[in-house]
């Protein structure tokens, strides 16, 4: 019995010892995590922190260098999932300046230019200048896609903003004044283009398409100028003699217009257009003599040219030598008699013969001037019959028609051919 106590005794000493040791593992190994918590410094949890912050930019600094290097090597495909995972770990950008891949949208989007998605690369560009606002690579990309799709408003945009960040970079203006162009804002594109022409002085083409804007808007002056400054740095260049040849020509320069289509002719003697010019240029200045030997010399290379030939007839007519200008309408005649022209150029040496021989006389009209008249209203009548010719003869023969012989002038007068020794060289 004795034994039998000291047992149960034992036993009870046990399980008491046992239940006080779990109260003890329970109390100290199962506390909750609130209590554990509470018990970490703040030294402790600042380290805990940064850790996890540093392995977080070792995984992206990872990530970027082996999106850079299959980049580097040209495997798009493969860069463009690290570069996403940069992006996404990263999304305010906030490493990009530490780990140097503030240019990883400019590298994404060319992964998506060499696939040929150009939507993908616009997008991957315009993120980009989202979170790079001054990277003028952005601009200028997003700004030649645009103006790729015709969105030439919001190219303009990303154009003048490369331009702001980079004053000095020449081809942004060039690009803006030719999408101001399109945009049909011609005042902008000359201030673009005057700006990108002051740095790049040699580009010709920028500097005619400038010429052309000033002439287009009225500045007439402006783009002569613009011209000489480019003939002045290119002297041989004959294409520029003869835009400023005609230039002057249509303002009434004749003086500088005969000066620089001969400097023309002189390096391009049978440049028919360019002696045209000349001979117009001398027409206006009366030097008549000049102008026929000018036109003569077109003849020489086009003999059958109708216009050059009543050219020459008017010019004969100016110097009042009706027998050779009425020759060289024959001339004319006999190429296409049913040209109108060589009758309007007929009608008018009878009408200058007209003026010619009355004022002769102190200006009286007579009959035998009438008689004038009207061989110049019958030429003019079968000008008509040419539908090119037919307004303007038309207006002419209105224009004679009080100055024919009346029913009166014809009852009094027997004859109908003019017999004033003035007029001996009408047959």
């Amino acid at each position: 019995m004795r034994k039998g106590k000291s047992y149960q005794a034992g036993f009870l000493g046990i399980l008491i010892l046992s239940l006080y040791a779990i109260y003890l593992i329970f109390q100290i190994g199962c506390a909750p995590q609130q209590q554990v918590q509470k018990e970490i410094s703040p030294e402790r949890q600042k380290a805990i922190e940064d850790s996890i912050r540093k392995a977080k930019e070792l995984e992206i600094a990872r990530y970027w260098s082996f999106g850079y290097e299959y980049y580097k090597n040209k495997n798009y495909k493969e860069a463009k999932p690290y570069f996403w995972k940069v992006i996404n770990m990263d999304p305010n950008m906030e490493l990009a300046d530490k780990y140097h891949y503030k240019d990883i949208f400019a590298r994404l989007a060319n992964c998506y230019i060499q696939e040929n998605k150009a939507d993908s690369a616009q997008l991957a560009f315009e993120m980009g200048v989202k979170h790079f606002p001054n990277d003028i690579y952005l601009h200028e990309s997003l700004g030649y896609m645009y103006r790729q799709k015709g969105m030439f408003e919001d190219a303009i945009q990303h154009y003048k903003k490369a331009v702001e960040l980079d004053p000095e970079k020449a081809i942004n203006y060039k690009h803006l004044a030719d999408l101001y162009i399109r945009t049909n804002q011609p005042e902008l594109a000359i201030e673009a283009l005057e700006s990108y022409v002051k740095m790049s002085p040699e580009d010709r083409d920028a500097q005619e398409k400038l010429a052309v804007l000033y002439r287009t808007t009225g500045r007439e002056d402006e783009a002569i100028r613009k011209k000489e400054e480019i003939l002045a740095k290119n002297p041989d260049d004959t294409g520029l003699m003869f835009d400023l040849g005609k230039a002057y020509y249509n303002r009434g320069e004749s003086e500088k217009a005969v000066e620089m289509l001969n400097r023309l002719l002189q390096k391009e003697p049978e440049n028919v257009e360019a002696l045209q010019y000349l001979a117009g240029a001398y027409m206006n200045l009366e030097r008549y003599d000049s102008a026929i030997a000018t036109y003569k010399k077109i003849l020489k290379i086009q003999p059958e040219n109708i216009e050059i030939l009543c050219a020459v007839a008017g010019a004969y007519r100016m110097k009042n030598q009706f027998v050779q200008a009425r020759n060289y309408v024959r001339r004319a005649l006999r190429i296409d008699p049913k040209h109108g022209l060589p009758y309007m150029t007929m009608g008018e040496i009878y009408e200058s013969a007209a003026e010619y021989c009355m004022n002769k006389r102190g200006g009286k009209l007579e009959y035998d001037d009438k008689l004038v008249y009207e061989k110049a209203y019958k030429e003019y009548q079968k000008a008509t019959r040419d539908p090119l010719f037919a307004d303007r003869a038309r207006r002419r023969m209105e224009a004679i028609k009080p100055l024919l012989p009346t029913t009166e002038d014809r009852f009094f007068n027997k004859y109908n051919q003019p017999k004033d020794a003035c007029y001996k060289w009408i047959s």
